[in-house]
């Protein structure tokens, strides 16, 4: 029997499930396991107006807790479900419930608007699940829940009925578990308990604790560049115990030795760490601001030849960047003014990162981007909407840690918006000097609603407050908080003296030796080649030459041999690597000088041998019949058979290497963003050199005066 667990009786945490079509098992699968927990069940359905509903009694039979029938009002009880009646949308608010009736022809938005209340009022108590059903209600929710520091769980696709719901939520990017419902209850319950261990801490951050959580994040920063010990302590203590609780680990001594022996898991937390919640057009209004009085003050004052430029911090998976460069182009086409437009979008969280580079979203983002902007700037690829070229080629996408990298000089628009909330006061005043040092003069920063500029005020003119928008009345001629460097580079200088190149393979390896070797367990063959993987002669042992075409020695095997043998020896060759292990091909038949040869090949190959850091393979040819060994694989060469073989192999291998190249553009782009955000950076730093140039030539100038007069 699970034990019960206690909550805060006066701050419940409320659970809201959305379902839809298929959602009546999943719902029925879900309380066969739920225990009473101390918490509160809120069902919304896209149930009919005009039928009566029997949930209620349904539910009963697979249910521990008791069953209401929401009313308009009614307070919101531990260890109770509650079921939204039909034709009604429901909201919360501080445990009471308000129902509202639907509107006629209006889109069923019921799950949405019930947890986005549910995130409004109760903040981090919330945990919003999504079961099966069709269309998207229940993204936008989730979303807002997220937004809150709430908790999200999604039925696994693959178990519902239907996946529309489920798959769209995922797409959002908001959800932290996706389960089958029958797993759901006992994820609560780790949920819970985190908040109960989270609570705990947070009360009680005694010194002993917090040396362990120095430890924590010293383990987290030994393993990977990200430093979080200035973050605000609430934030990080409430990622630990969530991993405490999903790995069920009761303190944080206990935590500290889980991290020793299970590094994977050092980088699973700084993941949690990183928070990237994110949308296009996140916050209408503050974007409204933006374009109408922002951006045409910017743009308006710019010369052809001037270069605009933009700098997001914190970009996330890159929804943020993307929304101001399309208004930016709105407003230049609008006045067919042509300028050069650089937006840098910096992160710490290269996962993220790279996802924002590819410029590919999920058809739920027609829910925030309006279907003109959807036509102009996107690309429909199947369930996906891809960023056209003319806005990506305006982005500059790099792995940029603020508090330790230069900041990019001359910006015209800052935003940094939900970045200071996490860290310590100390911390965000760095980051605004950092910020307010690479803004023009008359330079605009959006902050987020929650965020202010502390003692910096007095260098800002305010242009919203609601949206904490404001505007460089200053320039900072330097900047002497703290001395840069390019993290970037310096890890590729320590790699490169960490793993220095290796040096240039002798060949010490003797192939004469692995040769003889060879032909001591097989008889009868008069030639041997050895090639790596990709049919490079490395060299050859005997009478080779009959084998081969009398033309230019290309050292390319394939290419050396008649069209029989060249597809006989690249099937076996191809064949024994995949396999591991030896492979024989019988009466190779080929014409050479008016006479029909027929040749027996024998493959085996050596795999990452010694002294070459890579797989070889030995090729053996003869004349003779060779006789059958046991375990050898052996078979006939027939021409249609091979050929086919053949040309499988190299639409496989065609295949492997367009994805290596698609792979290799992503990367070449993504390394072109740092090199471009690097330059920026070197920039900034030179410009900043330059003013402590001045100021000391200033200075010595004044010694040299005074030298003088006492002279």
């Amino acid at each position: 029997m699970k034990k019960k667990l206690r909550q805060t009786v006066d701050s419940p945490f409320i659970i809201a499930i959305g379902a839809s079509a298929g959602g009546m098992e999943a719902i029925h699968l879900l309380f066969d396991h739920t225990p009473e927990d101390g918490v509160a069940y809120v069902i919304i359905q896209h149930l009919s107006p005009d039928h009566k509903s029997f949930m209620a009694e349904l539910l009963e039979k697979h249910s521990k807790l008791k069953i209401s029938i929401a009313e308009n009002e009614m307070f919101v009880e531990v260890n109770q479900v509650y079921l939204m009646p039909q034709g009604k949308n429901m909201t919360i608010k501080n445990r009471r419930l308000f129902l509202s009736d639907i509107k006629p022809l209006q889109r069923n938005t019921s799950i949405d608007i019930f947890f986005d209340s549910l995130a409004e009022s109760h903040k981090g108590k919330s945990i919003g699940i999504i079961l099966s059903g069709t269309g998207s209600d229940g993204t936008k929710g989730i979303a807002a829940i997220k937004r809150n520091g709430g908790f999200v769980i999604v039925q696994d696709p693959v178990s519902a009925k239907f996946d529309g719901m489920p798959s769209s939520a995922i797409d959002s990017g908001n959800v932290d578990v996706i389960l089958r419902p029958d797993l759901i209850p006992e994820e609560i319950i780790t949920h819970l308990k985190g908040d109960i261990l989270k609570n705990r801490f947070s009360d009680q951050i005694d010194d002993k604790n917090e040396e362990v959580l120095l430890k924590i994040l010293g383990l987290v920063e030994k393993r990977t560049p990200l430093d979080f010990s200035d973050y605000k302590r609430p934030t990080i203590i409430r990622r630990i115990t969530l991993r405490m609780a999903k790995n069920k680990v009761a303190t944080l001594e206990d935590y500290v030795d889980f991290l020793e022996t299970n590094p994977a898991e050092i980088g699973i937390l700084s993941k949690e760490f990183l928070i990237s919640v994110t949308k296009f057009f996140r916050d209408t209004e503050a974007f409204e601001v933006i374009k109408d009085k922002v951006i045409p003050e910017i743009v308006d004052n710019k010369l052809q030849v001037d270069a605009l430029k933009v700098w997001v911090v914190g970009c996330a998976t890159g929804e943020e960047a993307y929304s101001l460069a399309i208004l930016i182009l709105e407003r230049l086409t609008e006045l067919k003014k042509n300028l050069e437009v650089k937006i840098f979008a910096s992160d710490i969280d290269k996962t993220a990162l790279l996802q924002a580079s590819k410029g590919l979203y999920p058809k739920s983002i027609a829910n925030d981007v309006c279907a003109d902007r959807l036509n102009k700037f996107f690309v429909k690829q199947g369930d996906h909407y891809k960023i056209k070229d003319n806005i990506r080629k305006m982005l500059i996408f790099a792995d940029h840690d603020i508090v330790k990298q230069p900041p990019y000089g001359r910006i015209d628009l800052i935003s940094c918006r939900n970045l200071l909330i996490y860290i310590n006061t100390i911390l965000q005043r760095k980051i605004l000097t950092s910020l307010h040092f690479c803004l023009n003069l008359g330079g605009y920063l959006v902050l987020g609603p929650s965020e202010s500029l502390g003692d910096l005020r007095k260098s800002f003119d305010e242009v919203n407050k609601k949206w904490r928008i404001f505007r460089s009345n200053e320039v900072v001629r330097n900047f002497r908080d703290t001395t840069y460097s390019t993290p970037g580079l310096e890890r590729q200088l320590v790699n490169q003296s960490q793993n220095p190149a290796p040096q240039k393979n002798t060949q010490k390896s003797n192939l004469g030796e692995l040769t003889k070797r060879s032909l001591l367990e097989v008889s009868g063959y008069e030639a041997a080649i050895w090639v790596d993987t990709d049919f490079k002669i490395l060299q050859a042992f005997g009478d080779f030459e009959k084998y081969l075409l009398p033309k230019i020695f290309n050292y390319n095997l394939i290419e050396m041999l008649p069209e029989e043998l060249s597809i006989a020896a690249s099937t076996t060759i191809r064949k024994s690597v995949k396999n591991k292990k030896e492979a024989t091909i019988l009466e190779v038949r080929f014409k050479r000088n008016d006479a029909i040869h027929s040749v027996n090949v024998l493959a085996r190959p050596f795999l990452a041998e010694p002294g070459f850091g890579q797989t070889i393979i030995l090729i053996l040819f003869c004349d003779s019949k060779v006789k059958t060994v046991k375990g050898r694989e052996i078979e006939n060469f027939g021409m249609e058979t091979h050929t086919s073989q053949h040309l499988e192999d190299l639409k496989g291998e065609l295949a492997e290497a367009k994805q290596k190249l698609n792979e290799a553009n992503e990367a070449l782009e993504v390394s072109n963003d740092n090199i471009s955000s690097y330059n920026e950076e070197l920039i900034s730093s030179n410009e900043e050199m330059q003013s402590v140039n001045e100021e000391l030539q200033s200075v010595n100038e004044e010694l040299q005066t005074v030298n003088n007069e006492y002279s």
